[in-house]
């Protein structure tokens, strides 16, 4: 039977570190919602670090080439007469290819912070807690068999409530 869990916490130090409690005994990160005002690093415990660099360099290099594609046969289609000199210098795209490049990593980079962030959800988190409204952190844990809810009981004790103790509290 799963049930779902909520732990309280005022400091983001407390939180972290009952959040790798909770992983050494077994409870999966993927059970486990962190909500706080301000952006914990959790890089020790989440696991996979974020993508963003990666994305900006492939989109730089995107940009530039899509500015050496356009400036080339822009110049190319305008038939201008140039007695005798290449139509597409280098020289006189550098502005161009630098700035396409510069826009392609940018938006690659918003992209995939917008992604990773999951900004882009439809609708207001089931499990949002007015703790963290307070500047609190709250870990939201489901516990999808009855040795993950012991394991949460006794390592979170004193700071656990229920989810249904939690909505009973904000309908009154």
């Amino acid at each position: 039977m799963a049930e779902t869990r909520i732990a309280i916490f005022d400091t983001p130090a407390e939180a972290v570190a009952a959040l790798g409690e909770l992983q050494r005994e077994g409870v999966p990160r993927s059970a486990i919602t962190v909500m706080s005002s301000e952006p914990l690093h959790l890089e020790d415990i989440d696991g996979p670090r974020s993508r963003i660099a990666g994305f900006a360099i492939a989109g730089g290099l995107f940009g530039a080439a899509f500015a050496i594609l356009l400036t080339a046969w822009t110049s190319r289609r305008v038939g201008l007469v140039t007695g005798g000199m290449s139509i597409v210098t280098p020289w006189a795209f550098g502005i161009i290819v630098f700035e396409l490049a510069a826009l392609g990593a940018i938006l690659a980079t918003l992209g995939r912070m917008i992604t990773e962030a999951r900004l882009g959800r439809r609708g207001a988190l089931v499990e949002y807690d007015e703790a963290v409204a307070a500047g609190r952190v709250v870990l939201h844990i489901h516990c999808a068999d009855e040795t993950h809810l012991q394991a949460v009981q006794k390592r979170l004790g004193s700071n656990l409530r229920s989810a249904t103790d939690s909505e009973q509290l904000k309908s009154e």
